[in-house]
Formats: structure tokens, sequence, C-alpha cells
């Protein structure tokens, strides 16, 4: 009995042990299937997490890419700006480097000082570097680009409205160019007197030529001063030879305006070219005196340049002699032809505002009298219109020709102008409207005088570029419109100088502002004085025996300004 009871509790509790093992099996299967939809929901969760982090990436990315954009625009905007300091920050690095290995740290005002003076007490020299114009660097940004876009259709749209308003008006067309036909007439005898001028200045370096080794055949120094003085003489006497006969020749052949304007421009640019090379290699000659042999020296030690570095010199867009310049590997075409095209339609559009908005304002002037209130509408009338061609002006000669010619020499270095546009003070302005021949004042006048004539007087040496530059401006013009009439003389000479203190304390904004409106108003005073004497010498012709009748203005004398309120002739025919 006892054996079947001991089996049927071993029997029970092995039952009881398989339903307990089945019981943890199950509840094992059910803990791992919980698991596992627990762990795809975690995936899922991961992957939504995924795509979601995914998608702020790509919005971040979209983000940053375009905040980047904006960021290289305005910073390639800057760089193009700052391009154009690049030659006085390497001339202030250069001289901060040298003057800290000097000098203390302590000796700020001395380091000051030799950011202006180099070591040797003399003013720093030209540096060429390949460089571009500011306007092309600027160009290259598309918001500078589409401001350039918007005034060319500007342009367009006035032409446009005075051509329809013509043609309905009066049922014809005046495109605005008879002051070009006027203008440039006798083109061909223009171009055979600018070849003259050419072989007459290539005749410069022969003379030097034989000047630079003939005074080294000389024994002793007495013989070589009066060698230096004749020849000094002759460079003189030459100079004041060539202005003479083509001031002469201008007058003789009656050149119209235009045309004596760009002979008369290029006789002075040929005097200046002279001026630079002779000065230039006049210290190599000197330098070199005594030494017959020429073996074993450098290049820079020859005596006189090559007759190729003297006709490059020639032709460069650059009045300051180097015996080499920075230059490009080839000549873009493209460019050429970019900038040539540019010149034509600056030329033509230049003489659409003469003949539209200029020429009906004074080309009654000298034929009847007319009121002091007419005379002050003309003035003021003409403020916009010559504003206008004296920027349409600018980017033709300084940007656009310098460009066209410079690319056709390989010429690197385009650094013509400056930020002149942004200057606070007329002394900025003077340094920046036109570097080229500001480089060569500065050199062949200024550096002179402070170095050698004035010794270290600054003002009178400022005062000797303003008034050379008055009296090449006054010159130019004089002959060109057969009339001495010194408005530019008058505001170079008195206005310039007056500006310079006047403007040099005021803030940016302040003197950014007074100096366009300066230029504004000084522009439109010029263009009306010459206009109104232009057309009354026209309308009252004087006899042209003596020098008085170039001297005295015409327009104050014949019709003048009457205090009449009223024109004497009719608002229609005006």
């Amino acid at each position: 009995m006892s054996e079947l009871k001991n089996s049927a509790d071993d029997s029970s509790s092995r039952s009881s042990s398989n339903e307990d093992i089945s019981a943890e099996s199950n509840g094992i299967e059910r803990r791992a299937q919980r698991e596992f939809k627990e762990e795809i929901v975690k995936d899922m969760a991961i992957d939504k997490m995924r795509e979601k982090m995914d998608t702020i990436v790509q919005k971040l990315e979209k983000d940053v890419a375009r905040k980047l954009d904006l960021l290289v625009d305005d910073l390639v905007g800057e760089v193009k700006l700052f391009n154009l300091k690049n030659y006085e920050l390497r001339q202030l690095f250069r001289d901060s480097s040298s003057a800290s290995l000097q000098r203390s740290a302590d000796d700020s005002n001395s380091r000051r000082s030799d950011r202006k003076r180099r070591t040797d007490g003399k003013l720093p020299d030209k540096v060429f570097m390949a460089r571009n114009s500011l306007l092309t660097d600027l160009f290259e940004v598309k918001h500078i680009k589409t401001i350039y876009h918007i005034f060319l259709v500007i342009l367009i749209i006035m032409f446009l409205n005075t051509v329809v308003h013509d043609f309905v008006d009066r049922g014809s067309i005046n495109l605005g160019l008879r002051p070009i036909v006027a203008g440039f007439g006798k083109f061909h005898t223009t171009l055979a007197l600018w070849g003259c001028m050419q072989l007459s200045v290539l005749c410069v370096y022969p003379c030097f030529f034989l000047w630079a080794h003939v005074r080294k055949i000389f024994k002793t120094n007495q013989y070589r001063k009066i060698w230096d003085l004749c020849s000094i003489f002759g460079v003189a006497l030459f100079q004041c030879s060539f202005v003479t006969l083509v001031i002469k020749t201008v007058l003789h052949l009656d050149f119209p305006p235009a045309s004596s304007v760009a002979v008369l421009m290029e006789m002075t640019r040929f005097v200046m070219k002279v001026h630079a090379f002779v000065r230039s290699n006049i210290p190599r000659a000197l330098a070199s005196s005594g030494k017959t042999s020429t073996e074993d020296k450098p290049p820079h030690a020859v005596i006189v340049p090559s007759f190729g570095k003297f006709l490059y010199f020639l032709f460069a867009p650059t009045l300051v002699y180097r015996d080499e310049y920075p230059r490009t590997k080839r000549i873009r075409w493209s460019v050429v032809f970019r900038h040539m095209l540019e010149v034509v339609g600056v030329i033509f559009y230049i003489s659409f505002i003469f003949e539209r908005f200029l020429t009906p304002l004074f080309d009654r002037f000298g034929g009847a009298e007319i009121s002091s209130g007419k005379f002050v509408l003309a003035l003021f009338g003409s403020i916009m219109p010559a504003s206008l061609s004296f920027l349409c002006g600018f980017y033709c000669l300084l940007h656009a020709w310098f460009n066209a010619s410079s690319e056709l020499l390989r010429f690197a270095d385009r650094m013509f102008y400056r930020d002149w546009w942004n200057a606070s003070s007329f002394a900025e302005y003077i340094r920046s409207w036109n570097v080229v021949v500001h480089d060569w004042l500065y050199t062949y006048i200024y550096k002179d005088s402070v170095e050698h004539v004035f010794k270290n007087c600054n003002a009178l040496a400022t005062v000797l570029v303003f008034t050379a530059s008055a009296v090449f401006h006054e010159v130019i013009l004089a002959f060109a419109f057969r009339f001495f009439y010194p408005v530019m003389f008058v505001q170079f000479e008195f206005m310039g100088l007056l500006l310079m203190f006047l403007t040099r304390n005021l803030s940016k904004d302040t003197g950014n502002i007074l100096l366009w409106f300066m230029l504004c108003i000084g522009n439109g005073i010029q263009m009306s004085l010459y206009n109104i004497e232009y057309y009354a010498r026209r309308n009252c012709p004087v006899s042209g025996e003596s020098l008085v009748d170039y001297m005295i203005p015409v327009s104050w004398t014949c019709h003048g300004i009457s205090h009449n309120p009223n024109w004497t002739f009719s608002a229609v025919e005006y």
C-alpha cells in the first residue's frame, strides 16, 4: 500500500512539475513576443526620428547654403572694394614692418612718420602691380552689375522718349549726331598731325642716347656740366617748340572743338611722357659717369634703356616711366571689343545730351538780350546734363578707353582711378579721380619739389601741383574753343585749395554729400559759362585782330544779360 501511495505521489509531483515547466515556457515565449514587438516599435520610432532628423538636416543645409551664398557675395564685394587699397596696404605693411624692426613698440610717432617717408628721408615711389580697375572688379558682384544694367536701361528709355516725342510732335527724328559731326571735323588732318607729333617725340630717344654717351667722353667735370646745361636747355627748347607748333597748327587749320581737344590732350600727354622719360633716366646716366665698360653689369645698370622700352612707354596707359611693367599673358579680344563698343556708345550719348539738353539752353546767347531770370534758369537747368556728361566722360576715358588700350598692350596695372565717388574730402577726391595724371604730378612735381626745391614744405608743393594742373587744363580749353575764360583755372587754383581745407575735418557722410553737391554745382556752372561764351562768340563774332578779343568775354558785352524779365524772342522759338 505504501508503495502504491509513493508512486502516486511521484506521478502527481511529476505532472505538477511538467505543468510548471510548460507555464514557464509559455511565459518566456510571451515575454519574447512582447520584447520583439517592443523592438519593432522602437525600430519604427528610430526610423521616424531618423527621417525627421534627415529633414531637419536638409533644411539646415539649405538655410546654411543660402546664408553662405549671401555671406560669400558680401565677402566678394568687400574684397573687391578692398582691392582698391592694396597698394596703400602693402606700402603700409612694408613700412610698419621695417619700422618695427628698427624701433621699439613705444615709438609710435616715429612709425607713423615712416609710413609717409622712407628711412632715407624721401617720399615713396610709385609701385606698379597687376590689378584690375575698380569697376571691373565691382561688376563681378551681381548687385553692382544689376545697378549698371538699371542705369543702362534708364539711358535707353530716356533716348527712346526723346526720339518718340520728336516723331509724334514734329514728324522727324533727331538722333543728336550733330555735335559729333561738327566737333570731330577734319578727322583725317587730325590724324596726320598726330603722326607728325609722334615722329617728333621719337627723336627724343636718339638725342638722349647721344647726351648720355657723349658726356662719358669728357674727362673733367667742367665740360660735363657745360654739356649737361646745354642738354637741359635743349630739352626745354624742344618742349616749348613742340607746344607752340602744335597750338599754332591747331589754330591755323581751324580744327573743330572736339578735334582740337583731342590734339591738345595728346600734346599734353607727349610733353608729360618726354619729361617722365628724361627725368627718370638722368640719374642712371649720371651714376655711370666715368665707367666706360658695360661688361658684367646688371640690366638696371645700363646707361640708356632700349628703344623698345621707350616706344612701349609712349603708348602705355601710364605717365610714370619704368623699364618694366607687369604684363598679362595674352590679349583678350572680347574685352577689347566690349570696351571699344562702350567708348563709341558713350561718345554718342554725350553728343545726344549736348544736342537735346544743353544746346537749346544756350544757342541764342549773343543773338539777343536775355533776362537775368532766364540766365539763372539756364544755369540751373544745365546742372543735371552737365553732371551726367561728367560721369559719362569719366567712364569713357578712364575706364573703357584705358582698359581697351591696356588689353591691347597687355599692361596689367589698371588702377586708373580709385573710389573717388566715396571720397569725403576734396583732397581725397583729387588723389582718386584720375590716378594716371595724379601719379605724374606726385612723382615729377610734388615729390621733386618736396625733396629738392622746397625742402619738405608740403604746402608750397601742393600749390605748385594745383597750379600746374590748372594751367594744363586751361591751355587745352582756351585754344580748343579760341577764347580765354579761366573758369576751370579759378576752380582748380582757388576753389580746389579752399575745399581741401574746408572738407578735411568733416565726417564721412557729411563730407561725401558736400563733395557731390560741389561737383554737381561746379560742373553745371563750368558747362554753362563755357557754353554761353562759345555760342555768344558764334552769334556775335569779334574781329579777332588783337589779343584783347580773346581775353574779354563776348557774353559780357554783346547782347548780355539785362534786367528785363522777358526774353526778346518767344519761348516757342527758344
